[in-house]
């Protein structure tokens, strides 16, 4: 965001001078790849300013002097005993390793000037725009402390929202770098609630000196374990009757309601079996824009989508009828070989789309 004032003098006539300043809102840059778990440390795209400079390290260009370390103010830094000017100067591993050394250093930048090679130890990783470098620099190269958050665990289902995140790699399968962001797949409304699913997690830095840090949506701690929530569809009741049988993938068969029937609620893909010789798979899907979930059935080589107010699904009207639920007359015909089953619902099946 950048704030302009105009300011007028008058001399010998009227000079115009523009002052303008400039207000950062910066994040702290990314972590190029991956955490490096023994040193806490990872590649970054680091810049300074003087003020954020807690030492720079400098190898003479001519002769064999030792390296000189400065701060700021061009005074010698009072560097840790086991930090050798002669190393950090050496290579970027030198210069990492007298950061890691340093208590108050949180990133490093390694580049040359002219034939000379630098080390600098700063306070934190600056992007270019909060350290006001004018031009970017293409032959540094940098790090800073990082940490690390728990892999996301993996929960399978054809209604389950998963995570997408903006970093190399999985989160399901890697450990996340702090500053990592991760949207979901899917969004839905649950118990009524258009804000169950979070636009956004972040994997953020650890607090209370722990090593881990920790996913959160906002301000608010986000429990990783249970991230892939189901979408759920309504329960639809499928009445016991003697043309009717069912039969599901999961482990956890369907409970029976109030009145001795079926009671699905998209949590598994069943098949509804009609007279013992028509197999109905019935399964709880996304709509189009994954916003929506709805019943599918498949049918006759088609997916055929119930709609949204259909409360009871059986192989002949009758059964849906006396199924002691509220649930309309239904108003597609009793089904033969080439019709699908009955819905209680106010309105026709319809097709998906191809």
């Amino acid at each position: 965001v950048e704030v302009c004032s105009l300011k007028m003098l008058r001399t010998l006539g009227v000079l115009v001078v523009l002052a303008c300043s400039s207000i950062y809102v910066s994040a702290v840059p990314k972590c190029m790849g991956s955490c490096d778990t023994k040193d806490f440390m990872c590649s970054s795209t680091c810049y300074t300013n003087s003020e954020n400079l807690l030492c720079s390290c400098e190898d003479p260009p001519f002769g064999d002097d030792p390296a000189k370390c400065k701060d700021a103010e061009g005074n010698d830094c009072a560097l840790q005993p086991e930090v050798d000017p002669t190393a950090a100067v050496e290579n970027e591993d030198g210069c990492k390793a007298a950061c890691v050394a340093s208590s108050d250093c949180g990133a490093y930048i390694f580049d040359q000037i002219l034939t000379a090679n630098r080390c600098r130890l700063i306070k934190e990783c600056q992007s270019q725009q909060e350290a006001a470098v004018p031009t970017p620099c293409t032959d540094c190269l940098s790090g800073r402390n990082c940490h690390t958050c728990p892999q996301l665990t993996y929960t399978a289902g054809a209604t389950n929202i998963h995570w997408i995140c903006d970093s190399s790699g999985d989160a399901y399968n890697n450990e996340a770098v702090e500053g990592t962001k991760c949207t979901p797949t899917h969004r839905c409304q649950i118990d009524g609630d258009d804000e169950a699913i979070p636009a956004e997690i972040e994997c953020k830095s650890p607090e209370g000196g722990s090593d881990m840090g920790t996913w959160s949506v906002g301000d608010t701690p986000f429990d990783e374990k249970n991230c892939d929530t189901q979408c759920p569809c309504s329960k639809i009741t499928i009445p016991k009757s003697e043309d009717t049988n069912l039969f599901c993938d999961s482990a956890e068969q369907p409970v029976d309601d109030a009145n001795g029937n079926w009671e699905i609620d998209g949590s598994t893909t069943c098949d509804v079996v009609c007279d013992g010789q028509i197999f109905i798979p019935i399964s709880c899907k996304f709509n189009e824009d994954g916003t929506k979930t709805a019943w599918h059935i498949a049918y006759g080589g088609q997916d055929i989508i119930l709609d949204e107010n259909t409360k009871c699904f059986s192989c002949s009207g009758s059964n849906c009828e006396n199924d002691g639920s509220t649930t309309p007359e239904p108003t597609t015909p009793q089904p033969t070989a080439t019709e699908p089953p009955t819905t209680g619902s106010t309105t026709q099946t319809t097709e998906s789309k191809p």
